[in-house]
């Protein structure tokens, strides 16, 4: 008897629907790209339990008739290619004919189509891909696809899904791909749930590409774009690129489209990057919607089952007109910045230990003066409110001994005996702050050492450990807004901040819907009232849509998503690098994160908040011997 047997075809559409459906946006994009090319001006897609529930596609397309209907759910039957050639200038969305065949193999799927001209429509009703019924039916010229319970039949697959929340942010990435794509077509979202029916966007037909964008970016976005164009005899490419202060943490803002189809492309992406050298962080990335319109032959988009991916048949050429055009039209719109040596963030190690020898070779005398100035020229007991909860300070300042040891140029170390006893004296010694190195380091003095304190990682740690005593407790202290703040958001952060929303409500931030894509924040806890609370939620929100993967290993545990909105919070409302501090401010943060038990030395992400110099290695540097502290005797100066 033979091994070797065939396959059912039911099981060939399982195993074909393993590549093609991997998840409901799989499916929706399927669809969407059916309808777009039975060249439908309008689609509607509803949901229901992130599209694994439900997934419903509405078109007003040219429809399909009976013989047709049936036809679509077999495999490989398509209209949109019939040899080899037309495989190889497929300008269609969709060609191979596997999908609607793999679709129905997982699915409880009804079709009912009508086509243009017919009297009357079909409906096809079919389980697993097996037929159950075929009837004539009644409905408007266009098809309507059902679908219920995917993968109700492969319960491994389905074991593998995220979390609905996370398959319906993939859906709405889906179908805003699909509008950004095709601007002439209305595209609208509706999600169906306990409470009924809910429109999430409703985008209608734009004659004009910025208008579309206006609507799925939203319009602070869209403002800040740089529009860019090259226009070749085989190649075309049109687009806009955001303005540096648009660089997001993530990749979340980038969009590439080859003739309409949404697809990703590290080459490419790191082509627009490039462009922006110098101009943004390297750990930043650009924000963009590019569109290349090509010869069919000049680009394979057979190469990849979900056709997200493609090959070009010169990769090195495109990479090159859109590194060039990116690079123009951001050298014509932004003025790049002339940073010196002392800001500039990429300079080399060598340089840096020039920059820091160089402060610490200040002489005492002129350090004290500058250090008794600043005391001296600011009030010193008002309250510090600037970036700091408030903290009064009295009129008697500690006075500052740059040296407070003894030096011999005979002792080569310090004695073994007494290290453990200097090393506890110093710990309990206070951090006094010296000066603020490029508006973004305190230097501190803790006896003969020298700390460096990172502001931003400090004032972080300090804020995320109040919020996270807050939290525990329960003792959060809300801020009603007298004048809410409303804040126009694009539909990726619309869906983000409906998938958080019971989260932020839980940490006092109360965020209303007003009408369009605004919303309007009327609470925040208090410690974030003098924030920009615009720029603070557009950066929460983006943190999140970044860290969308790392949820969804929590499958959207609340407890889980809460610590990390705090971690956010902590982040975003902290003194920033480059925010100049006076010397009662720099006192504040210092006494606080003194008071700080839990995590004093690293911020939330794990990054050091201070690092510390001790004299041994200052002394040594500058070619001295340090002999540690004098007992029962005071600090002094020798041998200057």
């Amino acid at each position: 008897m033979s091994k070797i047997k065939l396959l059912s075809d039911q099981l060939i559409n399982q195993i074909a629907a393993g590549e093609v459906v991997e998840r409901p946006a799989s499916v929706v994009k399927e669809l969407i790209e059916n309808s777009l090319d039975a060249d439908a001006t309008r689609i509607t897609v509803e949901v229901a339990g992130g599209g694994i529930q439900l997934i419903k596609i509405t078109d007003n397309g040219c429809g399909m008739n009976r013989e047709d209907a049936l036809l679509c759910l077999e495999r490989h039957a398509t209209s949109k290619i019939a040899s080899l050639e037309d495989l190889q200038a497929v300008r269609s969305m969709g060609f191979r004919g596997e999908a609607m065949a793999s679709i129905a193999s997982v699915t409880n799927l009804v079709l009912r189509t009508r086509a243009r001209g017919e009297e009357s429509g079909t409906e096809i009703v079919a389980s697993g891909g097996h037929v159950s019924a075929v009837r004539i039916v009644g409905l408007p010229e266009g098809t309507e696809i059902e679908l219920r319970d995917l993968f109700f039949n492969t319960p491994a697959r389905l074991k593998f899904l995220k979390s609905e929340q996370t398959e319906y942010q993939n859906v709405v990435d889906t179908v805003l791909n699909a509008a950004l794509a095709f601007p002439s077509v209305a595209f609208r979202l509706v999600t169906s749930g306990e409470e009924g029916l809910r429109v999430a966007f409703d985008l209608p037909a734009a004659a004009d590409e910025m208008v579309r964008i206006r609507g799925v970016l939203g319009k602070n976005i869209s403002e800040d774009l740089i529009e860019i164009f090259y226009g070749g005899v085989n190649l075309k490419m049109t687009g806009y690129i955001g303005k540096p202060s648009l660089s997001r943490s993530n990749k979340s803002m980038q969009y590439f489209f080859v003739n309409n189809r949404p697809i990703s492309s590290y080459v490419l992406s790191y082509a627009v990057k490039q462009a922006y050298h110098s101009l943004i962080p390297k750990e930043r990335h650009p924000a963009f919607v590019i569109k290349f319109e090509l010869e069919p032959t000049m680009v394979d988009i057979n190469c990849h089952p979900r056709k997200t991916e493609v090959k070009f048949k010169d990769e090195r050429e495109i990479y090159r007109v859109l590194l060039a055009a990116c690079s123009k039209a951001l050298q014509s719109n932004v003025l790049t910045p002339k940073i010196s040596d002392s800001a500039n963030l990429n300079y080399n190690q060598e340089r840096r230990e020039d920059g820091l020898r160089q402060s610490l070779s200040m002489s005492t005398e002129t350090a004290s003066a500058r250090q008794e100035a600043t005391v001296m020229d600011r009030p010193v007991s008002t309250p510090v409110t600037v970036g700091f909860d408030e903290i009064s300070h009295t009129s008697e300042q500690p006075k500052l001994n740059l040296y407070q040891s003894n030096y011999s140029e005979e002792t080569s170390a310090v004695n073994p005996e007494t290290s453990e006893k200097i090393n506890s004296e110093v710990e309990s010694l206070p951090l006094l702050p010296l000066a603020q190195l490029n508006n973004s380091f305190i230097l501190c003095q803790r006896g003969a050492d020298l700390i460096i304190i990172d502001q931003h990682a400090a004032h972080e740690r300090i804020r995320y450990n109040k919020l996270m005593s807050e939290e525990a407790s329960d003792e959060k202290a809300i801020q009603p807004l007298l004048m809410p703040v409303n804040v126009e958001l694009s539909q990726t952060d619309i869906a983000v901040l409906n998938a958080n929303k019971d989260v932020f409500e839980a940490m006092g931030m109360e965020i209303e819907y007003f009408g369009g894509t605004t919303f309007a924040i009327n609470s925040v806890p208090s410690f974030l009232v003098k924030n920009n609370l615009e720029k603070l939620l557009l950066g929460l929100l983006d943190d999140l849509r970044g860290g969308v993967n790392m949820l969804t290993g929590f499958k959207g545990d609340f407890s889980a998503r809460k610590e990390k909105i705090i971690t956010y919070m902590a982040c975003r409302s902290a003194v920033k690098f480059g925010d100049p501090l006076s010397h009662q401010e720099m006192s504040a943060l210092i006494e606080q994160l003194e008071k700080t038990e839990h995590g004093r030395s690293t911020c939330p992400h794990g990054r050091p908040t201070m690092i510390v110099l001790e004299a041994s290695e200052l002394w040594s540097r500058f070619g001295r011997k340090y002999t540690g502290f004098a007992e029962n005797e005071k600090f002094r100066d020798v041998n200057c």
